[in-house]
């Protein structure tokens, strides 16, 4: 489905702000179109502002996805494995490295994508492309994939990570080298969120993270289920505080 620029533009520019869905969701009423009403459902149920019980909302949101969604999310076909709709819009993607780096310019230009889940082995996450004109940051999910240290490492030289405020590196084999080579990425400057849970991380990777340029502006560092001991865990406190979950 095309959208008007005159409405999606400002909603790609601005996708945690409801108003301008809002605004496009009453002219598509206006012109009779569903997606006003589906637009308008998922805004309510996100901000929890309904005049009516959840469920019955939640029952007509998923009748509209069962009929339109697949006509809603035509722009996205063949370039994502799945899709989910967030607010009116697709925003949760999941894709292969080699759909991302084939399509990531047009993937942003036709959804207010804020979440992807993408499958690598590694290999070349090192040329996800770079996004200079992408307004917002968005969560990128690579956990339990098999990266291990070279992979996390050609990440850390991958551009599209300026874009990350969040990064999930939950089971992907990733020790110490490869925290030391994030930890020298030059490229995590928006980084707010860093998960590296299940994995063989010890108290030197550790060391090498608290150097790094990014590690003070952690809201959340998840560093459960490794190998990292108790002065490992006494640094990271001292630095972020209460923001360690270990």
């Amino acid at each position: 489905m095309t959208h008007p620029p005159r409405f999606f533009n400002t909603i790609l520019a601005r996708p945690d702000d409801d108003s301008p869905r809002i605004r496009y969701a009453n002219w598509l009423e206006g012109c009779g179109n569903p997606l006003g009403e589906f637009i308008r459902l998922q805004c309510s149920l996100a901000r929890e502002r309904l005049s009516e019980p959840a469920i019955f909302c939640e029952r007509r949101v998923q009748e509209l996805l069962a009929e339109y969604q697949t006509h809603w999310a035509d722009a996205l076909a063949h370039r994502v494995d799945w899709c989910s709709f967030r607010r009116g819009f697709v925003e949760e993607i999941a894709l292969t490295d080699r759909q991302l780096i084939r399509h990531a310019a047009e993937l942003f230009q036709r959804a207010p994508v804020t979440d992807i889940h993408l499958q690598s082995d590694g290999r070349r996450l090192d040329a996800l492309p770079e996004l200079g004109d992408l307004p917002y940051t968005f969560f990128l999910d690579l956990s339990a994939q098999p990266l291990g240290d070279d992979g996390v490492a050609r990440l850390a030289d991958a551009p599209m990570l300026a874009h990350a405020h969040g990064l999930n590196l939950g089971s992907t084999f990733v020790g110490d080298d490869g925290l030391e080579a994030l930890a020298h990425s030059p490229h995590l400057t928006a980084l707010r969120e860093l998960y590296l849970n299940d994995n063989p991380i010890s108290d030197e990777g550790i060391r090498q993270l608290v150097l790094s340029p990014f590690a003070e502006q952690l809201e959340i560092l998840d560093v459960r289920a490794t190998q990292v001991g108790d002065d490992g865990v006494e640094i990271l406190r001292h630095m972020l505080e209460d923001k360690v979950l270990c």
